[in-house]
């Protein structure tokens, strides 16, 4: 049998398959995503006899995992799954990854991912494969939102409708800052809705001021919903997804989250569950949260043939197509189909609609300011103290842009 698919690969696709061996693939994902990477990883095992060792890990365990893995000699996955931008840029910097961009080439892949090629490339040379992506809004229960007057497009109507959730005795907002990053999404979307993407990344670069008005404007304006106590006063004692069971009982009424929460939802109440866009601030053109996952392949791999041919075989269309389908995210490559569950098909008309996309506050800022900033916005969650805010900012800013 092993001799007849040899014989097909060549003779119809010109596929010369490696000789039996194995690559370890360490991967960050959800419970329910686990039979979407298998199927894939069955099919490219099929085509090339390479087989996958899957290393699966959950969010925080994988991400205290991969530095280990990365300077390891031994004992460390041939692939890493990881996040594009200014994370992946850190590992590109620190040279502990190896550079595909001959690989991009020969695959022409230019052709079909040049539109997210700037999210894997640092100092002329591409770092991983971007393979899935996803967007980010606003998710709440149909039934309770149209009970007290709709759905909010602007954010004097968003207000306007958290209020009058406050009066029923409802949380207009749930937020869970257990680990401190949902935080930012607020920073994030409220100044892209008030100043746009290219002040936002100026921002997170560290080349603007929290003291610039335009900065002050953005915390004043976050300030108002913390003052009215729009946010669930057990944020800091909850994870982003222990926040779900008070969504479903009606006890908050918006969650803003990516679309990976889509896995958690409950079977039972999910056709209850909707998505819209963060709403228009300012009269500027949209522009949303869009996270990219990527591949990459570690400096110190000892199977950076087979490695590569992973890497290549994720960067068909028809492969990403299947994989997001099963993830339940979209696919970076121009021809990839997306896939017909309806939080999907909100995404990709979102995403198209929108102007530009950004990564996420931790993903387009270098990680020592993450690990300040992050926790900073977290705080201000509970204590409001604008003045505290910005100096705790604009220190953390100085400490750590100007080295």
């Amino acid at each position: 049998m092993r001799i007849i698919l040899c014989l097909l690969l060549i003779f119809e696709f010109g596929i010369v398959p490696l000789a039996a061996s194995e690559i370890r693939v360490g991967v960050l994902m959800a419970p329910k995503q686990r039979s979407a990477y298998n199927h894939i990883f069955e099919i490219f095992t099929e085509e090339t006899g390479i087989r996958i060792r899957t290393i699966a890990k959950s969010d925080a365990d994988y991400k205290k995992a991969l530095n280990r893995w990365l300077s390891e000699e031994n004992n460390h996955p041939d692939v890493l799954y990881w996040q594009a931008s200014q994370r992946l840029f850190a590992y590109a910097k620190q040279g502990v990854i190896h550079p595909i961009t001959d690989l991009w080439n020969e695959e022409n892949l230019d052709q079909h991912l040049s539109h997210v090629k700037s999210g894997v490339m640092y100092d002329g040379e591409v770092y991983a494969l971007p393979f899935s992506y996803y967007h980010w809004g606003i998710f709440y229960k149909k039934s309770l939102i149209e009970k007290h007057g709709g759905v909010p497009t602007t954010w004097e109507a968003f207000v306007s409708l958290g209020q009058r959730l406050l009066k029923a005795g409802i949380t207009p907002i749930g937020i869970g800052t257990k680990n401190n990053w949902p935080a930012a999404a607020w920073f994030d979307y409220i100044n892209l809705r008030m100043n746009g993407l290219t002040f936002h990344q100026q921002v997170l670069r560290g080349e603007v001021s929290f003291h610039d008005p335009r900065v002050q404007e953005v915390l004043q304006e976050w300030k108002k919903l913390i003052d009215q106590r729009f946010f669930n006063d057990s944020a800091k004692l909850l994870t982003w997804d222990e926040v779900l069971p008070q969504l479903y009982r009606e006890q908050i009424g918006f969650f803003l989250i990516g679309n990976f929460v889509t896995n958690r939802f409950s079977e039972k109440l999910i056709q209850d569950i909707e998505f819209m866009p963060f709403p228009k601030i300012r009269d500027i053109p949209l522009y949303e949260e869009a996270p990219m996952d990527v591949f990459m392949i570690p400096k110190n791999t000892k199977n950076r043939k087979n490695a590569e041919a992973f890497i290549k075989f994720l960067s068909r269309a028809e492969i990403q197509s299947q994989l997001n389908q099963g993830l339940g995210y979209l696919p970076p490559h121009k021809e990839g189909t997306v896939g017909q569950d309806r939080f999907i098909q909100s995404g990709a008309k979102l995403l198209n609609q929108a102007k530009g996309v950004a990564q996420y506050f931790d993903r387009d800022t270098l990680p020592e300011f993450d690990k300040r900033a992050v926790p900073i916005l977290a705080d201000f969650l509970s204590t409001g103290n604008l003045k505290e805010v910005t100096e705790k900012l604009e220190q953390a800013r100085k400490d750590v842009f100007s080295k």
